[in-house]
């Protein structure tokens, strides 16, 4: 069995299925992503920090939004992550790409005017601590946004791979809702407590459904397990025959949303915003 451990190894593992596959994935968190770059209202001139910024693929658009009086620092904690990202962005002059990690965000109090985290807040083992470096390094007035998962129930695309993987022997530990795992910050209502109590004001919770296509479940397991870190290292070391059986495991947990055109698997992402 594979322990998930070393985030930042695991996710510089997956960083070229990300690379590979980011557009198609971007594509599905759409309407959320939107939501995200309206609520933190990005000025010309502003100064952007996106935290867990996987391969870059926001680059381009937080660089038009600022502009060219406006700077944008992309980083993640995952070197594997930052080198690719800096490849997407190294023609953008106002693009900066450095490895910083969103527990102690290597760079001076007041130093943005925004910043923001997809899917990454969730994975750090202290989020409070994050919350809090975040909240040091913006300015008077600065706006935060990040998205997150919600509940294992909300997010079955996600799960019948998991539990599939859990039941063929391929990780262990029970369902991911611990500190630093992917459930972590699920409940919207804690999720809003944890932010307000890091000082931030007009503190909001959203929810978007997000669906999850692809011609079959073998497709579908292919696709998450091979861009989820902690999952990838598992299925790397997997035998054969386990992934056989991971992915008929997966069919049978999954058989509702498996039709004659694919499959469809629905999800559910939370954004949280506030100002300082």
């Amino acid at each position: 069995m594979t322990n998930i451990t070393e985030p930042a190894r695991d996710w510089s593992a997956v960083a070229a299925a990300w690379d590979a596959n980011v557009e198609e994935v971007d594509l599905l968190s759409f309407e959320a992503t939107a939501a995200l770059f309206d609520r933190v209202a990005v000025q010309p001139g502003d100064r952007v920090l996106e935290l867990a910024a996987g391969p870059g693929t926001l680059g381009a658009t937080w660089s038009q939004l600022v502009g060219p009086s406006g700077t944008v620092v992309l980083s993640d904690i995952a070197p594997g992550m930052v080198e690719t990202a800096h490849r997407r962005n190294a023609v953008l002059d106002n693009v900066e790409v450095a490895v910083l990690d969103a527990s102690a965000i290597d760079r001076p109090d007041g130093s943005f005017d925004v910043v923001a985290c997809r899917m990454g807040l969730m994975f750090t083992p202290d989020p409070s601590a994050a919350l809090a470096e975040i909240r040091r390094v913006l300015a008077p007035a600065g706006r935060v946004g990040a998205l997150t998962w919600a509940g294992i129930e909300h997010n079955p695309w996600m799960t019948c791979v998991g539990i599939a993987a859990m039941m063929n022997g391929l990780v262990s530990g029970g369902p991911p809702v611990g500190p630093g795992s992917i459930f972590s910050l699920s409940n919207p209502v804690e999720l809003e407590s944890l932010v307000k109590g890091a000082g931030f004001l007009d503190v909001k919770v959203e929810e978007f459904a997000i669906a999850f296509r692809a011609d079959d479940i073998d497709s579908h397991v292919d696709r998450v397990s091979s861009l989820a870190g902690p999952l990838a290292a598992a299925f790397e070391a997997a035998t054969q025959e386990q992934h056989a059986a991971v992915r008929r495991t997966a069919a049978e947990l999954a058989a509702q949303y498996i039709t004659d055109d694919g499959v469809e698997i629905p999800g559910r992402a939370i954004l949280v915003s506030g100002r300082v």
